[in-house]
């Protein structure tokens, strides 16, 4: 049996509340590196805040072409934005892609991009945890999410940035979006399984 979340939803908003101001950056931390306040998006607010082991063999594995996009899963054993998308969509172990209001300790969530045959990229995905709903009352829209209206921490880069968490809006994962609007592409709001 995959190990379920070590935190629920309040302690990770205040795990990441307490760390607001702290922080390195490096893309591809390590769970262990959290003991010395180094994470990327994702070992920040998946595996330090909710507690989830970040190398998971058996995950996001056994699930096909998708019906809808063609797609198949591109990342498995390992917990990062794009694992965590694709589970909500297909197995719903970890996540499932919220369809109501918002809650703190939602994740949003863009995955990296790669484009076959193109010289650019990969664009890197993100994640970060929801601490604030207060502004989305009565404007939430899940079919059409307006992420802006969500208070956010996140650890963002680049490499070595310090202090590298912060508090902020969502606006980011609306613009990114804009910019990759396919339903494979696109930011989306998460909800941790306990």
């Amino acid at each position: 049996m995959i190990p379920r979340p070590k935190n629920a939803a309040a302690t990770a908003v205040s795990y990441a509340l307490s760390l607001v101001g702290k922080g390195t950056y490096h893309l591809g931390a390590r769970d262990a590196d959290a003991a010395n306040l180094v994470f990327d998006c994702t070992s920040f607010c998946m595996r330090y805040c909710y507690g989830i082991a970040g190398h998971r063999p058996g995950y996001n594995r056994g699930w096909g072409v998708d019906w809808c996009t063609g797609q198949t899963a591109t990342v498995e054993d390992d917990l990062n934005s794009n694992s965590a998308i694709e589970d909500a969509l297909h197995a719903r172990d970890l996540f499932e892609v919220v369809m109501g209001p918002p809650l703190p300790g939602d994740i949003m969530a863009y995955p990296t991009i790669r484009i076959p045959g193109q010289t650019a990229g990969p664009w890197i995905g993100h994640a970060a945890i929801c601490v604030d709903v207060s502004r989305a009352r009565h404007n939430w829209d899940p079919h059409r999410p307006a992420f802006g209206l969500l208070d956010m921490v996140e650890c963002h880069g680049p490499n070595g940035l310090t202090p590298a968490i912060r508090r902020t809006t969502g606006a980011v994962f609306d613009r990114h979006s804009v910019t990759w609007p396919k339903a494979y592409h696109r930011s989306w709001l998460l909800r941790v399984r306990p």
